[in-house]
């Protein structure tokens, strides 16, 4: 078994595996008997794959320059990007807030609630609004379901490279600033 593995036991339907933090985690379902090392054996390609697309895209981002923006100007600037997606997507969250967060570059709650991370201060622009749509998308298609890829790309056609672009810069701000 995985020397650096996490084992995390929680309300789900479904067991998942996430590797955003570079630590492989298992995310278990609380109620199901499910054995770690048969779950990892059965998903060792796609974890392998993941492995290396995390050391390329490392390797990728080393060198790149992080935004210098306070959070002041990060707020600044979601502000003035929100209401131009509350347009085109004709839907407004209930609030806006910001937060440090460990695994993620924002969530939308049931309640409507938008909740973004601090750190996007060091992305660039375009990215910062990508996370922004991605977000609010999320008030029309909760899941991360062929309906809800088929909406971003629909505004975002290269949302793949997007995607890639903010893995890499989250394992290069982790590195530099966390």
């Amino acid at each position: 078994m995985d020397k650096d593995l996490k084992i995390i036991k929680r309300k789900v339907k479904y067991p998942r595996i996430e590797l955003k933090t570079g630590i492989l985690t298992l995310i278990l379902p609380k109620d199901r008997k499910i054995s770690p090392a048969q779950f990892i054996k059965r998903h060792k390609s796609w974890i392998e794959s993941k492995r290396r697309l995390i050391e390329e895209l490392k390797q990728e981002y080393k060198n790149k320059k992080l935004i210098q923006r306070s959070e002041k100007r990060l707020f600044f600037l979601v502000n003035e990007l929100i209401p131009l997606i509350e347009r085109k997507l004709q839907i407004k969250p209930k609030k806006i807030s910001f937060r440090l967060m460990k695994t993620k570059w924002g969530s939308c709650s049931k309640g409507k609630t938008i909740s973004f991370n601090v750190l996007m201060k060091y992305l660039p622009k375009h990215l910062i609004r990508y996370i922004i749509f991605h977000e609010m998308a999320h008030l029309l298609v909760p899941k991360h379901n062929k309906n809800f890829w088929y909406f971003i790309q629909k505004e975002f056609p290269q949302y793949k490279e997007y995607e890639k672009a903010l893995l890499g810069y989250w394992f290069l701000i982790n590195s530099e600033v966390i």
